[in-house]
């Protein structure tokens, strides 16, 4: 028997390639996502109206699986497709839970 077909009786075997990944996404928690109020969303664009570039906040949105607390610098905000981008992340106004400006005091 050659060296090369001694060493492939060592060789590590996965039969069930893939399987660490299904089991992985077996265990993660889905949030469904929330209905806002309608006085929450009133307070919501109230504080869009008063968020300018460059304003330190506080927004939590629904992405994907769960709502996400983000802090950050307001690099743009565009009203006209209502969108906030918080420092590099685009989130839409439909998504946001929660948004207040954070005091740099």
């Amino acid at each position: 028997m050659s060296l090369a077909d001694r060493a492939k009786q060592f060789a590590p075997f996965a039969a069930l390639t893939g399987l660490g990944a299904v089991i992985k996404d077996q265990e993660k928690v889905i949030t469904p996502r929330h209905d806002i109020t309608d006085e929450l969303a009133n307070e919501l664009s109230k504080t869009v109206a008063e968020i300018k570039k460059g304003d330190m906040v506080s927004v939590t949105y629904y992405d994907k699986d769960g709502y996400i607390t983000k802090v950050g610098i307001v690099s743009q905000i565009d009203l006209t497709f209502k969108v906030i981008v918080v420092v590099k992340t685009k989130i839409s106004f439909s998504d946001i839970y929660a948004l207040s400006i954070v005091n740099e005091n």
